[in-house]
């Protein structure tokens, strides 16, 4: 690797988009991170429908490691947020695109966009320009393909500890049961009583293919094997081929039970809220590549 191909690797592109009313506050988010040395695409267009747009969009997504989209009270009533947003999500999917939602003020966010957890910069955006620079900067380290599947299974359970979950139990110590845990996420309902969703929980590490649906058999079979269990969860390096993708869409009709699948850019994602798992997990191993 020559010195011009790791300086890019270590300098994502990151594409921000806005709508028009918060292109001051765009602006300062751009300055900030060309700052701290990221190659940093200001969406000219801003959030407009047209051929002209999605062009340009293409061209930057193919170009790209990040796709930030500024979340606020008005980007969320754009018409291109109902008609234009999950077009570009399928493309960055599609595209290895790792997308981040900044959210910078309290807002609706749009269902298409619910399921995405986001970085909040709601406090201001000096307080907060360091963190998303950091974050920004962990993307290039994270490599699935170096670790092993164990070490991967590994991370996919530290993360959820992380992410709230509870009662971790391990599958693979007790018995041969082909699913990898069991994990608990306790909230309370709107009248203040705990609620309790028990998940079965499957990782995939993948070297040069993509999650099929014969996963997503194995581990709904099992979730219906279990009455105590009413939620499957698959975590893949991968992304999911189109059968597999209608498959989990009509999983709650077809088994009776809701099956979430974290695919590689989500993974990718969850990671950079979590960056202290990405200097545990992936230090040693690029020191070893370097």
């Amino acid at each position: 690797m020559t010195n011009l191909e790791r300086d890019l690797k270590q300098r994502p592109q990151v594409f921000v988009s806005y709508a028009s009313a918060d292109s001051a506050v765009a602006k300062a988010i751009v300055e900030g991170l060309r700052s701290q040395d990221l190659n940093v695409w200001l969406d000219a267009d801003e959030l407009r429908l047209g051929d002209r747009w999605a062009e340009s969009i293409r061209a930057a997504i193919s170009a790209s490691a990040y796709f930030l989209l500024l979340l606020s009270k008005h980007s969320v009533r754009s018409p291109w947020m109902d008609h234009g947003i999950e077009a570009v999500l399928k493309e960055l999917q599609s595209r290895d695109v790792t997308f981040l939602p900044v959210l910078l003020e309290d807002c609706d966010i749009p269902p298409s966009l619910a399921m995405y957890q986001w970085f909040d910069m709601r406090s201001g955006i000096e307080e907060n320009l360091e963190k998303l620079t950091e974050a920004l900067r962990f993307t290039p380290k994270i490599d699935f393909e170096k670790l092993s599947p164990q070490t991967f299974e590994q991370l996919v359970v530290d993360l959820l500890q992380k992410l709230g979950f509870v009662n971790l139990q391990l599958e693979m110590q007790q018995k041969n049961s082909g699913v990898d845990a069991v994990v608990e996420f306790r909230q309370k309902d709107p009248f203040g009583a705990e609620t309790r969703e028990v998940y079965v929980v499957e990782t995939k590490l993948y070297r040069h293919s993509r999650a099929d649906l014969q996963a997503l058999r194995q581990l709904a079979g099992y979730a219906k094997s279990d009455p105590k269990i009413n939620k499957a969860l698959l975590v893949t390096n991968g992304n999911l081929t189109s059968v597999a993708l209608d498959w989990v869409n009509d999983a709650p009709k077809i088994i009776g039970i809701p099956i979430r699948v974290i695919d590689g850019t989500e993974l990718k994602r969850l990671l950079l809220q979590n960056t202290d798992l990405v200097s545990r997990y992936f230090s040693t191993s690029l020191r070893n590549a370097s």
